[in-house]
């Protein structure tokens, strides 16, 4: 767990760092996730069996445990585990954004808003170990994983403040609010579960 604490806080100086020195910028997000790919590598620091996934019978499909997140709720990193079965909708996150991965696969197909207020899948990347995906605030993407998985999710503004991120509602054509994520746990070495 110390060696897990030290890793986590260095890397994440280093995207404090990133972000101060390159802004938020396609660049400097891409220099944000390739310092979590090299996090990502440290494979010892991060047991599978310190991030169990949910119970095939708990009602939902993953779970986030937090690594870091600053006092003012900057720089959040998280530990997403999934069980399968895990898909979002095209949403933004109003914030940058950064998913890397470590065990498993999550596809991310991207998006654009076209003329009709509707969005037109423009790519789609394979996250897996070795690999991952950088987000500005404003694009826009959405996820399916379909067995089990650990990926590391890093972001500007932790998830309990992502209040105004939306998601395209397809059956309806339109756009809605992201309800916040709750129900995170706590993966940060000496504090209680929120």
């Amino acid at each position: 767990m110390e060696q897990r604490s030290t890793a986590v806080a260095s890397a994440m100086d280093d995207i404090r760092n990133i972000e101060t020195e390159m802004g938020v910028t396609r660049a400097g997000v891409e220099a944000i996730r390739d310092r979590l790919i090299e996090l990502a590598g440290q494979r010892d620091l991060f047991p599978l069996e310190d991030f169990p996934a949910p119970d095939p019978d708990a009602g939902v499909s993953s779970h986030m445990y937090r690594l870091a997140q600053d006092d003012d709720d900057r720089f959040a990193l998280y530990a997403q585990t999934t069980s399968g079965g895990t898909s979002t909708p095209v949403h933004n996150h109003t914030t940058w954004a950064v998913v890397v991965g470590f065990d498993g696969q999550e596809l991310n197909r991207f998006y654009e808003r076209n003329a009709d207020g509707g969005v037109t899948q423009v790519d789609e990347h394979m996250v897996e170990a070795g690999t991952g995906v950088a987000m500005l605030p404003d694009d826009l993407h959405a996820i399916r994983i379909d067995g089990g998985s650990l990926n590391f999710h890093c972001y500007g503004l932790a998830l309990e403040r992502l209040d105004q991120r939306e998601y395209y509602n397809e059956a309806e054509g339109t756009w809605k609010i992201f309800n916040n994520i709750d129900g995170i746990k706590e993966a940060r070495t000496g504090l209680q579960a929120c």
